[in-house]
């Protein structure tokens, strides 16, 4: 067996004789464990001669400070997790550049989310989780409190929330988006809390707890004037709406669905600058008054807007939302009873819908099916092979 004959005296030997120092002055100087100075000639006689060695890191590093050796040739990394403060910088700019690249995985990860199929996204969301993960486990508590750590957690916490929001699991959305709120609470800023309150409202709406998804979607729009943006308040008024919407109160949701709309246009082309982290826009606006429509019982108005709210869609390039557009549809024509254009727009749904691999947009084409087959129309033809072509693409998803 090949024997290894290095050890750390042998480094120590090296650099000390290239500093013309004597073993009696290292000695003099050497850092003992205790946190004291100064060993007897003897020891560092030992050390070079590897009669002893040295286990303690904070020694190897002390040396490596007073005869300049390079902390690799003791097989150390310049980073001392235990002293930190000792980075160029006090670590400041390391720190920084992690934040930086984590705003950007953020950034990227809700980007993907309107383009790429649900797996790819979680693969982003796995690699935020492991990051933040690390900062709660490591990070010092004064820096998990500034400010910019805070927004970016409010922003993972969001995603979090999204990804449960996309498997079905709406419990843990809404328990991840009231972390969320606490969150931006803890940071005072109007625009967070705007935020997680939206979302906390949608969720509570799910939940169908409507009284307090109505004073949480009220409170984002009262506070949304604290932001000062005509971007945020657009974008409280058109949730307050989609929940007034769902109460059947048709006055508050047109009043607050025209106040988005308004607030949006006088924006221009600015709406949608990606101020509320999902790029909100026009079309995000006119997609939820198509959904109150149906909500307050008015599928004609959701057919008559369908065209508009489809080349609003395309212009803003927010494809993703091209589903929902033929759901809705779908809805309005079965309110109608025109069930043979029903099944034709929630099997296009269908269709636009399984590349993305979402249990929870897959599960809307099955709701619907459910509401067409208790209507009295299960023995159709088109709406059996409707069913089979959800079951299989459930089945794909391993429902």
């Amino acid at each position: 067996m090949k024997q290894h004959f290095y050890h750390y005296g042998l480094t120590i030997k090296k650099y000390r004789e290239q500093h013309g120092w004597t073993q009696a002055k290292l000695a003099q100087n050497w850092c003992r464990s205790d946190g004291g100075r100064g060993v007897n000639t003897r020891y560092v006689q030992d050390i070079e001669y590897g009669i002893k060695h040295i286990d303690d890191p904070d020694v190897l590093r002390d040396l490596s400070t007073l005869l300049d050796i390079p902390l690799w040739e003791f097989g150390l990394s310049e980073y001392n997790p235990f002293d930190p403060s000792q980075l160029p910088g006090r670590g400041k700019s390391m720190y920084d550049e992690t934040l930086n690249v984590t705003e950007a995985l953020i950034k990227q990860t809700l980007s993907l989310r309107r383009i790429a199929p649900l797996p790819e996204v979680q693969k982003n969301a796995q690699s935020l989780n492991s990051l933040f993960t690390y900062f709660q486990t490591d990070l010092l508590p004064p820096a998990r409190l500034e400010a910019r750590f805070l927004s970016l957690s409010i922003q993972h916490q969001q995603i979090t929330g999204l990804m449960y929001f996309e498997n079905n699991d709406y419990v843990r959305a809404l328990q991840t988006f009231e972390a969320m709120y606490s969150t931006a609470k803890q940071l005072r800023d109007p625009i967070f809390i705007v935020h997680a309150l939206q979302k906390m409202g949608v969720e509570l709406k799910r939940a169908g707890r409507l009284h307090e998804a109505v004073n949480a979607l009220e409170e984002a729009r009262d506070t949304s004037f604290q932001a000062n943006s005509k971007h945020v308040q657009a974008f409280a008024n058109a949730y307050v709406a989609h929940v007034y919407a769902a109460t059947g109160d048709r006055l508050r949701f047109e009043r607050a669905i025209n106040t988005a709309q308004n607030l949006a246009s006088s924006l221009q082309d600015t709406y949608g600058d990606g101020t509320d982290f999902v790029f909100q826009k026009v079309s995000g606006i006119l997609i939820l008054r198509s959904r109150g429509y149906l909500r307050i019982n008015e599928p004609v108005k959701v057919l008559q807007m369908h065209d508009e709210a489809k080349n609003q869609v395309a212009s803003d390039t927010n494809l993703w939302l091209d589903s929902r557009l033929c759901l809705y549809r779908a809805r309005a024509y079965l309110m109608l009873r025109e069930v043979e254009a029903a099944v034709l727009a929630g099997r296009e749904y269908l269709q636009n819908v399984i590349d993305w691999q979402s249990p929870h947009r897959t599960m809307r084409a099955y709701e619907l099916l459910e509401e067409i087959e208790e209507a009295g129309y299960k023995g159709e033809k088109d709406v059996k092979e409707f069913r089979g072509d959800l079951l299989a693409a459930m089945q794909h998803q391993r429902f």
